[in-house]
C-alpha cells in the first residue's frame, strides 16, 4: 500500500513528511496531479467546497461531478452534492494521509482519492 505524506500544500509518497516523490498538491481546494513542488501547478483533478468533493478539471471549487461528502466523520459516495446523502465508503481516518491532520477531512479525503488511491 503506498504511503502519503503532506507539507505545505505537497502531496508526496514517502513514509516521512517531507520526504518522496511529488504525488500532486493542494491549493485553494483543488487537488492538482503533478510532480511540481509548488501549489497550484499541475492537472487539475478535482475540488472540494462544503464537504462535497468533486471531480473534473475546473480549477473553481464548487464545479464538477459530486462524487463524495464527508459528514460527521463518515465518507459517503453519491452524486448528492449534500453531505450525509449516498453509500457509506468508510471514516474520514481510513483515508488519512500524514501531515494533513490541520487540513479539512473533506480535503484530505480528496487528495487521498485523486493522488493516492481511488475511493470510487
Amino acid at each position: 500500500m503506498l504511503t502519503a505524506n503532506y507539507k505545505d500544500g505537497i502531496i508526496r509518497d514517502g513514509s516521512s513528511v517531507g520526504s518522496g516523490s511529488v504525488l500532486g498538491n493542494l491549493k485553494d481546494g483543488v487537488i492538482r496531479k503533478g510532480n511540481s513542488p509548488y501549489p497550484g501547478n499541475g492537472d487539475a483533478q478535482g475540488n472540494v467546497k462544503n464537504d462535497v468533493i468533486r471531480k473534473g478539471n475546473s480549477p473553481y471549487p464548487g464545479n464538477g461531478d459530486a462524487i463524495l461528502n464527508i459528514k460527521g466523520g463518515v465518507v459517503r459516495a453519491g452524486t448528492s452534492p449534500y453531505p450525509g446523502n449516498g453509500d457509506q465508503k468508510g471514516a474520514v481516518t481510513d483515508f488519512s494521509i500524514k501531515g494533513m491532520d490541520r487540513e479539512l477531512d473533506s480535503e484530505m479525503v480528496a487528495a487521498y482519492h485523486f493522488l493516492v488511491k481511488k475511493i470510487v
